[in-house]
């Protein structure tokens, strides 16, 4: 009898011991009794080991297999759209390459020369980047344009609950007007959330028109070529997106662009100021007796000012009602610029809010991605913003 009892404790102090030589208890004297720091630390030990297990068994699976994971909606949208970027680049490497290269040096380049000037501080910077170049296009979409989509469907998220359901009461579909919207951010960005919003089967587009005012009308080429590596939803929710010639520099718009933004619901300036943004800021009220009427009260002063910046020009051709969504860094005169010439032609703040450090969601570049991103020289999309702020403002009557 009692070699049954032993023998069960006999099998257990084996395995006991076999535990403590394998995870490093070996070191302890025999019989002393483990702390709770070295209770702590084998734990440890045997988590790192069970990992290690786990990620040879993951190295050892059959190409195109992989572990099953769990992607939340928002990664699957974002990693959609990054894809139809990296086709875009798969269609134009073909033309030239017979073979792969392990980096694109031409790229590259232009990629190094945009993010030392985005490092700088847009602001500040003189020289403006020239987006006629195809190649350059690319880089900037690259490196930019996920993050600033899912900064303006965070953006739209936040204020879901507050005064965005002003603008997009879901009864009608809005006329937009983007400008500086490039290779179509805010598109992309404010299509998300209404998609969300809404069934995804609807046949009924999202916008009633979209416009875009850029200096650079070849985004509209990049536009199409991005538009037709969406998935069906964007391709059937967001009409026909036009483009016209506007810079920030011009202090009044073109007639055409007048009329543009005359007509429109919501007119975004989405990480559009910045670029100009000390041009703009070194611009004085030209009033139409060419002194301020320092007797005046400030809400008459407007009907007086004769010429000031694109900005203000903006804003005024806007028509009563309408509203302006703004999101742009936290540094640099562009909110002042915004904010004084709302207090002018008396627009009413709606909502206002700082986003510190909004990142992108994790699993969001697919393997078909990686490999662009090594081709890259492993120059990274970016992924985290920095401290940027939301306005919507309203134009009363």
């Amino acid at each position: 009898m009692s070699y049954w009892i032993l023998f069960p404790v006999t099998v257990i102090a084996v395995a006991v011991g076999l535990i403590i030589k394998t995870y490093g208890q070996e070191s302890r004297p025999a019989g002393r009794i483990a702390t709770k720091k070295e209770n702590v630390r084998d734990k440890k030990m045997i988590h790192r080991a069970r990992y290690r297990e786990m990620s040879s068994c993951v190295s050892e699976m059959p190409v195109g297999w992989a572990p099953l994971r769990i992607i939340d909606p928002e990664s699957i949208e974002l990693r959609d759209i990054f894809d139809a970027i990296v086709k875009i680049y798969r269609q134009k490497t073909e033309k030239f390459y017979q073979y792969d290269f392990p980096h694109d040096y031409q790229l590259i380049g232009r990629l190094r020369n945009i993010i030392s000037i985005y490092h700088g501080g847009l602001w500040k910077q003189t020289d403006r980047i020239d987006f006629s170049d195809e190649r350059t296009r690319w880089v900037y979409m690259y490196r930019y344009m996920l993050r600033h989509v899912h900064l303006v469907f965070y953006a739209c998220e936040l204020a879901a609950n507050e005064e965005i359901r002003r603008i997009f009461p879901g009864y009608r579909a809005p006329n937009v007007c983007m400008i500086g919207g490039g290779p179509g951010t805010d598109v992309l960005g404010l299509s998300m959330f209404l998609l969300k919003q809404r069934n995804p089967l609807s046949p009924y587009p999202l916008f009633a028109g979209i416009n875009v005012l850029d200096r650079c009308t070849a985004w509209a080429d990049s536009w199409e070529s991005l538009r037709r590596h969406l998935p069906e939803k964007y391709r059937r929710g967001i009409p026909e997106v036009r483009y016209h010639e506007f810079d920030y520099l011009e202090n009044r718009l073109p007639w055409t662009c007048r009329e543009v933004v005359r007509r429109a619901d919501i007119v975004t300036m989405i990480k559009s100021m910045s670029p100009a943004a000390a041009w703009l800021n070194s611009k004085e009220r030209v009033f139409t007796n060419r002194t301020r009427p320092y007797d005046i009260p400030p809400y008459d002063r407007s009907s007086l000012i004769f010429e000031w910046h694109s900005v203000y020009d903006i804003m005024l051709q806007m028509r009563d009602g309408a509203y302006l969504f703004y999101i742009d860094n936290r540094t640099g005169p562009q909110r002042e610029i915004l904010m004084s010439a709302a207090r002018e032609l008396k627009f009413e703040l709606i909502f206002q809010r700082l986003l510190y450090g909004v990142s992108l969601p994790t699993d969001v570049f697919s393997p078909d991605a990686r490999e662009v991103i090594g081709a890259m020289g492993g120059y990274e999309p970016c992924s985290c913003t920095g401290t940027n702020e939301v306005i919507i403002l309203c134009k009363t009557e």
